[in-house]
């Protein structure tokens, strides 16, 4: 692992409190429709090799992640303006898996955001995640094509070159075209 990986990957640790709690109620509240669902590294593969011939959004996020908050109503926004063209949406957590309130903030900002596309958690240690999913940092995220090829990744690694809501709109679109 790099510096800059581990780096990024301790001031995540370091905020995760701090950023999670955003003064609102962190408590257990369950929400069926859009709930974490735990995945260890061979089960989150599973699920992005079950495409079923659509086009693949992934958000890979963390609560910890203010970047990653401020995007994620843009995904939710896609999803369902896209969802009807063969384009599924799909987020993986990346908070430490036993961190609980960071996860019942995730859970709340998902049902706060009606994010109904599947949200999955990555139940790994984070620095192994991170790791494993070749991720420099977050916000991250990857597009798929039909047949599960990999083919757009966009992240905030380099600090001159930024994503926008527009780069993923624009690559989906450039898929949809095909």
């Amino acid at each position: 692992m790099n510096r800059f990986h581990y780096l990024c990957c301790v001031l995540g640790l370091l905020f995760s409190g701090s950023i999670c709690a955003h003064g609102e109620n962190a408590g257990s509240v369950t929400h069926p429709a859009t709930d974490l669902k735990p995945v260890s590294f061979q089960q989150w593969e599973a699920v992005l090799n079950n495409s079923n011939g659509q086009i693949t959004v992934v958000d890979y996020w963390a609560s910890w992640c203010a970047p990653c908050i401020e995007r994620f109503p843009h995904m939710v926004e896609m999803h369902h303006k896209y969802k009807d063209q063969g384009v599924r949406f799909l987020s993986l957590n990346l908070d430490e898996y036993d961190d609980q309130e960071s996860i019942n903030w995730a859970n709340n900002f998902l049902a706060r955001t009606r994010a109904v596309f599947p949200n999955y958690h990555m139940k790994e240690n984070m620095l192994a995640a991170f790791e494993r999913l070749d991720l420099l940092g977050i916000p991250v995220v990857r597009i798929y094509a039909a047949d599960g090829m990999e083919l757009h990744r966009l992240s905030g690694d380099n600090p001159n070159k930024q994503f926008s809501e527009k780069d993923v709109e624009n690559a989906i679109l450039g898929l949809l075209a095909r």
